[in-house]
């Protein structure tokens, strides 16, 4: 099941062997044939695959460690850069094998199959609990049995498999807790208070969406657009919600009917509404989703992670593959095909 990328590519993020912008997606390169990809993410200018057999591939800026990478690229040029390639941690972490894996803007965060938090990137704010730019890898924090980590621009959100969330990194609009109680910088992951067990988590550039047992779903952080929701966007919970999804300023919900309901930012046509979907992914300002086994995708599409020519797709634009599974990252698209 081969997997293909299109959109933003001037770090080779993408992982398609070079460095140029696609509008019609190209087979990635370096994706081992006798494995299954169970989730592919992207950050700013880098990107991640997790593998059934636990095995993290990276692609992309500082898939190497950035000082590691310019080496590279001096000695090799640009194609080993840009095509994926597995993460090995340093040898005194022993072997790992992974369950899931996010990327923020310039850092990377995964979880062990042992229920831990790995890090490693650039931190400005509390990401890797130190600022700094870190090749090697950090445990994060004194969490345990985590199952699931996603990443906003500068801040982190985990879940453990009691249905508790934590939160740390740059939090000034609340992104990961109430501004009242918690300083605006986490340096050390916090609790956080849901009222509820939480099963799915997503973050956007500066907030927060929470998915409750009960099928409701919950927001933190900045709401200028409306990202976060509010009493009037109650079309979201007339059935329970199965799967969310955290764009920079925009927000989707998935319910299970099938029904994709959207709310926050608008400018570049972020926001659809369909029927029959069954699986969605929000990019920083463009949204994928599969619907029967076709792709859609819309928004803004200046670097082509839509597959059209126009810079702003303003109705769903179909992809000509079949897919299975989906992936976003910062104007960037990637598509599992069957």
């Amino acid at each position: 099941m081969p997997l293909y990328a299109f959109g933003s590519n001037g770090n080779g993020q993408l992982g398609v062997g070079h460095r140029k912008d696609l509008q019609v997606p190209e087979e990635c390169h370096g994706i081992p044939f006798d494995d299954k990809i169970i989730k592919v993410t992207g950050g700013g200018n880098h990107s991640a695959v997790l593998l059934q057999s636990g095995r993290v591939l990276l692609s992309g800026l500082g898939q190497q460690g950035e000082a590691r990478q310019r080496e590279l690229d001096s000695e090799h040029g640009e194609v080993l850069g840009s095509q994926w390639v597995r993460y090995h941690e340093p040898a005194v972490f022993g072997e790992h094998t992974w369950c899931d894996v996010a990327c923020g803007w310039s850092f990377t965060l995964l979880v062990s199959t042992e229920g831990y938090v790995y890090g490693f990137g650039t931190a400005k704010y509390g990401e890797l609990e130190e600022g700094g730019s870190f090749d090697s890898l950090l445990r994060i924090g004194t969490m345990e049995n985590i199952v699931k980590v996603d990443c906003g621009w500068r801040h982190a959100i985990a879940l453990d498999n009691q249905g508790n969330v934590y939160g740390w990194g740059w939090g000034r609009h609340g992104q990961i807790g109430s501004l009242n109680k918690m300083p605006k910088d986490i340096y050390l992951p916090q609790k956080i208070p849901t009222g509820e067990p939480v099963t799915q988590i997503a973050c956007g550039h500066i907030h927060t969406l929470l998915l409750g047992k009960s099928g409701s779903v919950h927001g933190l952080g900045s709401n200028k657009y409306g990202q976060v929701g509010g009493h009037d966007n109650s079309e979201i919970y007339k059935n329970p919600i199965v799967s969310i999804s955290a764009g920079w300023h925009h927000s989707a919900s998935l319910d299970c009917q099938g029904q994709l309901v959207m709310w926050g930012r608008n400018n570049h046509s972020q926001l659809k509404n369909l029927s029959n979907v069954s699986h969605v992914s929000c990019g920083s300002e463009h949204t994928l989703a599969i619907q029967g086994h076709q792709v859609l995708a819309w928004g803004w599409n200046e670097h082509r992670n839509c597959g059209s020519d126009k810079d702003i797709v303003s109705e769903p634009h179909a992809i000509q593959l079949s897919a299975i599974l989906i992936g976003t990252g910062c104007a960037a698209s990637w598509i599992l095909t069957i």
